[in-house]
């Protein structure tokens, strides 16, 4: 049994929670939050037996494997490192870091120290991720010479909230991009990629709306928008010589749709109950094996997303 503590409150926390009851071998051991009381709301909420007032106290529970970092994005690093210090494994939720320095910085200590570390990233772990992947390989549509990424929240967040604050790993392409590199780097396996993109702030200076590009070994484009103004239609779509892949949600989601160009088309389904359990059982089945790092969530792959999101941002902000 693999047993997990959870790092704060966050909204995320009820849905990854629900995976790890869901996977094979994991336990929820204890939640922690900055205050007693919310913490002791959350594990009343949640049916978590084990709930501290401090991140601090949950570091030294000798009964937690392995910490859950849900936390602001900018303080991913602080507290993973944090974890990392009193000796847990970690896995940190997307944006794994801010900069490539501090991502570095945490890979090497996890290798020092020999413990797991991994950025969570449920997209590639999906049943239909897997079988885009394949459709895909198997040359099923041909080449593939574009695709469309598209995700829109609006109204989720107010100008006060820290999505909105830069420093704190606020605005769309913190808040997302992730989602994209990391499909296509899982799709192509080692692929060759360059980024450009623009991107509009709002009044806080944060971008609220994105759209960049990648192009894949010199030989396909991605187009990526993210929305957290307008709602868009989000879905992912492939398209290749012979035909397209659908896939609606594509971060969470448990269907698609390929369409050839002669007219035929299949719909795919791989229900679940929590689209978390995918990744959860992987990061169970690399602790049983004494894994310090996935081979799917590789620290290059984090890495290199890290310095494509850094690289906008720095012409973005004239630095």
């Amino acid at each position: 049994m693999i047993r997990y503590g959870i790092l704060s409150t966050a909204s995320i926390v009820p849905r990854f929670v629900a995976g790890i009851r869901e996977s094979r071998e994991g336990h929820v051991q204890a939640i922690a939050s900055r205050t007693i009381e919310k913490a002791q709301e959350f594990a009343a909420q949640l049916e978590i037996e084990n709930y501290y007032g401090s991140y601090q106290e949950l570091f030294k529970d000798p009964n937690v494997d392995i910490v859950y970092v849900p936390t602001v994005n900018g303080f991913h690093y602080r507290d993973a490192l944090a974890a990392l210090m009193h000796g847990k494994h970690v896995v940190v939720e997307k944006p794994f870091a801010l900069t490539r320095s501090q991502a570095v910085e945490l890979f090497d200590l996890a290798k020092e120290k020999k413990l797991f570390l991994m950025e969570t990233q449920k997209s590639v772990f999906l049943p239909v991720t897997r079988k885009v992947k394949e459709l895909i390989d198997e040359g099923t549509i041909g080449d593939i010479k574009y695709a469309e990424f598209k995700a829109g929240f609006p109204g989720r967040f107010s100008y006060d909230h820290w999505m909105y604050d830069l420093s704190l790993g606020g605005g769309a392409l913190y808040g997302s991009a992730t989602y994209t590199i990391e499909y296509i780097q899982y799709l192509f396996d080692r692929p060759q990629l360059k980024i450009d993109g623009t991107g509009i702030k709002c009044p806080t200076g944060a971008d609220e709306i994105c759209n960049f590009q990648l192009v894949v070994n010199d030989s396909a484009l991605v187009s990526s928008t993210i929305a957290m103004n307008v709602p868009l239609n989000n879905e992912a779509v492939f398209y290749g010589e012979k035909g397209q892949i659908r896939v609606p949600n594509y971060w969470k989601s448990c269907q698609l749709e390929l369409t050839m160009y002669d007219g035929t088309s299949t719909h795919f389904d791989f229900p679940f109950d929590s689209e978390f359990v995918y990744e959860i059982d992987h990061i169970n089945d690399c602790l049983n094996k004494h894994l310090i790092q996935s081979d799917v969530m590789t620290a290059a792959r984090t890495i290199e997303t890290i310095e494509l999101v850094a690289s906008l941002y720095k012409k973005w902000n004239g630095m």
